[in-house]
């Protein structure tokens, strides 16, 4: 059983049964950022801000960052081919409600876009054409932490929703700093180390539970032979 709860530790990325740990968060915020390497607060709230401005427009897009392999788990998928990664994401969260606007993912080395594009009125699907066509010229972050990610994220944000025909005002104020938002999310995550640990810790519980389970039926199945005639000695 400790080898069975090892290799699956070893995997977080499919350790919730209903999906991917980025998928599962982004479910019900709009904002993942790295927890390897946290962005500035006050980086942080101005990204909030620019994706509740982008809400507002009507391009709720929903934002990853992920700085290195400390916020995967160790799954190098993610980093090495962002584009494939986003699809399983938006996929998953597909699965759980229809996406009104696509899934960013800013790493060090580029972008993952997926789900729909809203443009004058309509919804069409992102495609990989459209996606490679959508980040060719969107910037890269000057370095591999959460602070540069946040902001290179900001300006990708503003392109996108500009090149969908929603652009943003030039002057955005920051997301409050409350517990109905940044401390409610990314920043309450990082006390238990990010959702790709707790996926694992879930697993790591499902299991004991199960192991527990199994020896309780065990000593019951003793028991009823120690008292049974056949089983008397």
């Amino acid at each position: 059983m400790l080898v069975t709860v090892g290799t699956a530790l070893g995997g977080p990325a499919r350790a919730l049964a209903h999906g991917d740990p980025t998928a599962h968060y982004l479910e019900t915020d709009s904002l993942l950022t790295s927890y390897a390497a946290p962005p500035d607060l006050r980086v942080e709230r101005r990204l909030r801000g620019v994706l509740d401005a982008a809400a507002a427009q009507g391009y709720p897009i929903k934002v990853a960052l992920i700085a290195n392999e400390g916020d995967t788990g160790g799954e190098p998928e993610p980093l090495a081919d962002t584009q494939s990664y986003v699809l399983t994401v938006s996929e998953q969260l597909e699965d759980v409600r229809p996406l009104a606007a696509p899934v960013l993912i800013v790493t060090p080395g580029g972008y993952g876009i997926a789900g729909r594009q809203p443009r004058d009125g309509t919804l069409t699907q992102i495609t990989p054409t459209l996606a490679a066509s959508l980040t060719r010229h969107l910037p890269l972050a000057d370095e591999a932490a959460g602070t540069a990610l946040a902001r290179t994220a900001m300006v990708a944000v503003r392109r996108l929703a500009a090149a969908a025909g929603h652009p943003l005002p030039k002057h955005i104020p920051p997301a409050k700093d409350d517990l109905n938002g940044i401390l409610r999310g990314a920043r309450s995550q990082d006390a238990f180390g990010g959702p790709w640990m707790i996926a694992a810790l879930a697993l790591a519980t499902l299991l004991l539970g199960a192991l527990l389970v199994a020896v309780h039926r065990r000593l019951i199945g003793r028991a009823v032979t120690d008292v049974s005639p056949h089983g008397s000695r």
